[in-house]
């Protein structure tokens, strides 16, 4: 994958109406006064200062590190040392202790906030530690007492968030309020663009990307989420043009197997072939480098040779926490799928779960409209199985791709089978109705514990089988609509 780490103002009067305080507000209980805080605030992005962002310091260092986390947390506590202010250090310090537990992240938390209650960073990790109510009480404490600060709009948004209510609109308001305060903050940025992929907005999150790459040519996050919208979009034209453009902006930014994999989504290989070799030529050390490789000669039809390079990349990153999902791509799903020595790479990998090239396993359980399920119906026919809940952020990301695909290509035989994996029943019938899905769910109130999770060996949510009329898995954990699209059409023209 590749390396991706992570404003005009509003006039003072359209402040003073909206979040302006007076006597009445006092007598506000906290959720009245978010409400009217964000009764009268549209999102509009023509109003985010776009001007020229000086990257902190602190930034480029962090980002100097690319993907050696070992080496980052090494030197953190000296980087912290020399940057006492620095919000993308603490983040990350607490993300690295997260893996101590709790206990480790609050003890920093409050040390952190005991030694300056006054420091903005501190006090937005401090009131993000403290839990939905408390959390969301203390951040509209802190903003009566100051509506200028930018951590009490992105503190408020990210606790609306880490309660994972359904209302995203109020968060992606509340972050586009704290980017009209402060828009030097890339991490409000890199969340509202999150948020408006939520709401399936992507013309809106493409914007915003844009409007990141004006303030900051160098940023990558934007650059890699405009690229992907452009080859979402089918606009190769586009996405070619952005990415030398970039890289002629920014020359040291990208690898060389990070420029071979974007010239592979372009369909070149020819020019993904010489970064390869560039790469090789001086000894880059990047696994990736046999990942990219193996995706360039499956794509020329090389298929040992794509074999080999992707065992290669297999045996040397059991780390890699995205490894399963890239050893699953479409370009190695598609070509690869009937291949003994792919099939046990991903038995080996995802813990003999069932996986592309095998014949899927059957489901079982009663409907949410409490009827039985009958895999007979899916016999013969192109069916997804989505495992997901209506708690589950990154599902309901997804959920308006695969209605769209669905809407779409019902009528030429595609179906879809969802495994709902929420705890309570009317959570489930509530986002099946309001979102008008056609398509039945398997519901047992079992949660985690549904006899379907252990028999596919699902360990996390959203989690997608695509099936052949054969009942063979083809794709698994597709994402984007295009995507989807384009393997459903495939698999029902066989």
């Amino acid at each position: 994958m590749k390396n991706i780490l992570t404003g005009m103002l509003v006039t003072l009067l359209l402040i003073t109406m909206v979040i302006g305080c007076s006597k009445k507000e006092s007598a506000l209980t906290t959720d009245q006064y978010i409400d009217k805080l964000l009764s009268d605030i549209e999102i509009d992005l023509s109003k985010i200062n776009t001007e020229l962002m000086v990257v902190p310091e602190d930034q480029i260092i962090f980002e100097s590190y690319k993907d050696d986390y070992a080496k980052l947390d090494k030197d953190l506590d000296s980087l912290l040392e020399k940057y006492p202010d620095s919000y993308i250090f603490k983040v990350v310090k607490l993300q690295f202790l997260s893996r101590m537990g709790n206990d480790a992240v609050k003890k920093f938390t409050n040390e952190t906030y005991e030694k300056d209650s006054t420091n903005a960073v501190n006090k937005y990790l401090y009131g993000m530690s403290l839990g939905f109510d408390l959390g969301k009480d203390y951040f509209v404490s802190e903003l009566k007492k100051d509506k200028e600060n930018a951590y009490n709009y992105l503190g408020l948004a990210m606790i609306y968030l880490d309660g994972q209510k359904d209302d995203l609109f109020k968060p992606a308001k509340l972050i586009y309020l704290s980017i009209i305060k402060d828009p030097t903050n890339n991490y409000s940025f890199d969340i509202l663009s999150y948020l408006f992929k939520m709401l399936n907005k992507p013309e809106e999150s493409a914007l915003l990307n844009g409007i990141i790459l004006v303030k900051n040519p160098a940023n990558t996050n934007a650059f890699a989420a405009l690229f992907s919208y452009y080859i979402e979009k089918e606009d190769k034209v586009k996405a070619q043009d952005l990415m030398e453009t970039f890289m002629k902006n920014n020359p040291d930014a990208l690898t060389n197997s990070d420029i071979a994999e974007y010239y592979v989504d372009l369909d070149l290989p020819d020019k993904a072939i010489n970064y390869i070799d560039q790469a090789k030529a001086n000894n880059e050390l990047n696994p990736l480098i046999d990942y990219v490789d193996a995706k360039i000669q499956v794509s020329l039809g090389n298929i040992k040779q794509g074999l080999n390079s992707l065992e290669k990349y297999v045996n040397v990153s059991s780390g890699d926490r995205y490894l399963s999902y890239r050893v699953t791509e479409a370009i190695f799903a598609e070509n690869l799928y009937k291949e003994m020595k792919y099939i046990n790479m991903l038995k080996e990998i995802e813990n003999s779960a069932p996986t592309i090239g095998e014949k899927v396993p059957s489901l079982a359980g009663t409907l949410l409209d409490s009827t039985e399920y009958d895999e007979n119906f899916f016999a013969g026919k192109v069916y997804l199985i989505d495992f997901w809940a209506a708690w589950c952020g990154p599902c309901k990301m997804e959920m308006p791709n695969v209605i769209e695909v669905y809407t779409e290509l019902n009528e030429k035989g595609f179906e879809v089978i969802g495994v709902n994996l929420d705890n309570a029943k009317e959570d489930a019938d509530k986002y099946v109705t309001e979102n008008k899905i056609m398509w039945k769910h398997i519901y047992s109130g079992q949660a985690w514990k549904d006899p379907n999770v252990a028999n596919f060996k699902v360990s996390g949510i959203p989690s997608t089988f695509l099936v052949d009329k054969n009942g063979i898995i083809r794709y698994k954990n597709i994402r984007g609509k295009k995507l989807l699209l384009d393997s459903v059409n495939k698999l029902l023209s066989e």
